[in-house]
């Protein structure tokens, strides 16, 4: 049976309507000790409204937004495109891990256009 763990991201991410954005989120507090992504989930999004490429765990480093690195295997990345200014929307993305756990990140995207 597999362990499933989700957790809130810390700060909200934020985007204007008319960007295309590849987004990262960094999995690896949730991961034991030697433990990566293997297989990514759908996302989901609320409400609907954006545009959203297919998540994928990350093959290279990526930057985590607070001066550091996402290792291989520990992000998943995806392309999010349009939304409505002024709306919140809640993303949860997910992945199988190496250990035959589900892990799940749930994050925060404002859209705004000021």
């Amino acid at each position: 049976m597999s362990s499933l763990l989700t957790v809130r991201a810390s700060r909200p991410l934020v985007k204007h309507p008319g960007e295309s954005l590849l987004m990262g989120v960094h999995c690896g507090p949730l991961l034991g000790p030697g433990e990566l992504l293997q297989s990514p989930l759908p996302v989901e999004a609320a409400p609907t409204g954006l545009s959203l490429g297919p998540v994928a765990v990350n093959a290279a480093p990526f930057p985590d937004g607070l001066g550091g690195l996402v290792p291989s295997g520990q992000g998943l990345q995806l392309r999010v495109a349009g939304g409505v200014a002024g709306t919140d929307y809640l993303l949860t993305l997910g992945a199988t891990t190496t250990a035959g756990n589900t892990r799940l990140a749930v994050c925060e995207l404002r859209v705004r256009a000021d």
